[in-house]
């Protein structure tokens, strides 16, 4: 049921760009993952597109837009590819997008004990709050690796933005 609503939300064209765009950005993710390391990779996806390059004011986040990226992402991945552990591609998906549109986000990466040994985690935060996940899940997850790395970039990425966003 939920993936036939689903369906019927791809007839806007918006939702379908969405859903094509979140699809291609999901296999070239997976083929960067094996190819390159993680912050190679991360540096990658922060940078700015040659769309982007010349344009200097920036929207405020289309919330709705990064929900469906993660829905479409989160559906492609278990359904289409049948994966059981989304997390590291869904967020990958979604910082691009972050960073493309110019919206400041990190990425994060943590660890819990599990039963056997450690697991792994990755969620995407805008401006300090998880995006499409619970503190209370996120809980027993130390981050271990969070990009950009350096909390002045951060700032930075967080003062551009805003600039941009005022008229």
């Amino acid at each position: 049921m939920k993936t036939l609503r689903r369906l019927r939300e791809l007839r806007d064209p918006e939702s379908f760009r969405l859903f094509g765009w979140s699809l291609l950005t999901i296999f070239a993710a997976a083929f960067l993952v094996r190819t390159r390391r993680l912050p190679s990779l991360l540096r990658y996806l922060s940078r700015p597109t040659h769309t982007d390059a010349g344009q200097k004011v920036r929207q405020e986040p289309d919330l709705r837009s990064l929900d469906r990226v993660r829905r479409y992402s989160h559906t492609i991945i278990t359904r289409l590819l049948r994966s059981q552990h989304p997390c590291l591609l869904r967020s990958l998906v979604l910082y691009r997008y972050c960073r493309k549109h110019g919206v400041p986000a990190a990425i994060h990466y943590g660890v819990r004990s599990g039963a056997d040994g450690l697991e792994g985690h990755s969620w995407v935060t805008l401006d300090g709050t998880p995006f499409g996940e619970t503190e209370e899940g996120l809980r027993p997850y130390v981050a271990v690796y969070s990009y950009p790395t350096d909390e002045s970039e951060a700032a930075s990425q967080q003062a551009q933005f805003t600039a941009g966003c005022r008229p």
